[in-house]
Order: structure tokens, then C-alpha cells, then sequence
């Protein structure tokens, strides 16, 4: 139904992610605390680790994969689609990162088991916040992991080129929000500070034109008249989202 071991490109993915830190001139790798504050060791172990841990590179390695089989184990357990490699590798990562209980409760995986494939990578991009101080934040390092296993698990999907392979559409159209220059809002606004401004003549000239006092009172109405426009654009260009 689908792959019994992460490959080595999912390995690799997943290497370059936890990365291997704190390696000192002692050539021991020693145990930190995440950004999450979890104390950590090798490549993103966290299982029985103390903060007193210390390990050579070939340990880490060996541990790495050992962790990486016990995580997989999550995918055997509960997900009931076939999978690609890729798809396999991908959430052998994810799993291996959020844990075996987070994702067993998961919408992603719920969605994974109903067949809908496309919709797995936007699920695995929701998950790039962790606990930093107390508060759940959005971290620059799991956005990015998410985004490289939404590429990996989408890289072997069928391509329009394969047999029976998806049509592509053409001319794809996103409806964008139209400009705040192209609103009513600048339209009302514009006649609003144009009828003000010709108000200002209208009583400079009051004593050489004898209708003058008319002239104001139109300018007065349409300024007033322009600033309600702008109002009431301003009010249904915010409503459609115009900026």
C-alpha cells in the first residue's frame, strides 16, 4: 500500500532541517534546548535525551534512523490511502517533527485517509508555529520545513505529461482586489477637496461677482456631498477587501 522506509532523499530532508548542533572541539555532540525549549540531541532527537547528553556523529546517525522507523510506524498504524515514496518521506518528516499523537488527531491526516491528496500540503503548511516563552508563534525554520515536505509530497503526484495524467488549465485567473486609485473612495474625495477649494474663490470674488453667495452655497453642498461619497466608497471598498 505504500513504501516500509523513509529513502534517502527524505533522510537527507530531514538532516538538513534538525541540522547537528552543538558538535565542540571535543568531537561530542552535546545536548542543547530548542527554540521550543525541548532539550535535544543529534538530529532532533528529543526521546530519553538529558541535558547532560553527549554523543559521537556516528551515534547520531544511527539514532537518527532509528528514530525516523518508530516515527513511521504513525503512517502503518493509521493512514489507510496509498502513498508514494515521496508522500511517504514527507510525512515520515512531519510525523518525526510534530509527534505520533498530534498527528493521529490530525485534520491532515483525516483528509490524507478520504483520498484528498491535494489538499495534504496546505494541511502541512498549518502546522509551522511552536511555544517560544509561552506563546505560539509562527517560526521562519518550520515555515520553510513544511514548505520543502508540501514539495516533496507533491513531487511524484501525476503530471499532465503521464497517462491519465491531470489537464492543466489554461489561463489561470485570480480575481484581485482592485486598487484604492480605481475606487469610489478617491473619486469622492477628489470632489469633496475640489468643491472646498472653490469655495475658497467663491469668497475671495464675493465682491466682484454679484452671484458669488450662490456659488458658495453649490460648492459648500457638493463638498459635503463628496465627502459622503468618500464615506460610503470607503465603507464598500473596505468590505471587498480594497486597500
Amino acid at each position: 500500500m505504500h513504501p516500509q522506509e523513509i529513502s534517502p532523499a527524505g533522510i537527507a530532508l530531514v538532516k538538513q532541517f534538525e541540522g547537528l548542533h552543538k558538535l565542540k572541539e571535543d568531537n561530542w555532540v552535546h545536548a542543547y534546548k530548542c527554540s521550543a525549549g525541548v532539550i535535544t540531541c543529534g538530529y532532533g532527537a528529543t526521546k530519553g535525551v538529558g541535558s547532560d547528553a553527549k554523543w559521537t556523529r556516528e551515534y547520531c546517525e544511527e539514532r537518527l534512523i532509528e528514530d525516523l522507523k518508530e516515527h513511521a510506524e504513525a503512517i502503518t498504524k493509521y493512514v489507510t490511502v496509498s502513498l508514494t515514496q515521496g508522500q511517504y518521506d514527507a510525512l515520515v518528516s512531519f510525523i518525526f517533527n510534530l509527534g505520533k499523537g498530534a498527528f493521529k488527531s490530525s485534520t491532515l491526516l483525516k483528509k490524507l485517509n478520504k483520498g484528498l491528496y491535494d489538499e495534504v500540503p496546505e494541511q502541512l503548511m498549518r502546522w509551522n508555529k511552536a511555544r517560544v516563552s509561552g506563546k505560539l508563534i509562527p517560526l521562519k525554520g518550520l515555515t520553510r520545513r513544511r514548505a520543502a515536505e508540501a514539495a516533496l509530497f507533491s513531487a511524484d503526484a501525476a503530471l499532465p505529461s503521464d497517462t491519465d495524467g491531470p489537464v492543466m488549465a489554461q489561463k489561470p485567473d485570480v480575481q484581485a482586489p482592485k486598487s484604492l486609485a480605481k475606487s469610489k473612495t478617491m473619486a469622492g474625495a477628489g470632489i469633496a477637496g475640489a468643491a472646498t477649494a472653490m469655495n475658497e474663490v467663491a469668497g475671495q470674488i464675493q465682491g466682484l461677482v454679484s452671484y458669488a453667495p450662490m456659488l458658495k452655497t453649490v460648492f459648500l453642498l457638493c463638498a459635503i456631498g463628496g465627502i459622503a461619497l468618500a464615506a460610503y466608497a470607503r465603507f464598500k471598498d473596505s468590505k471587498e477587501g480594497i486597500r
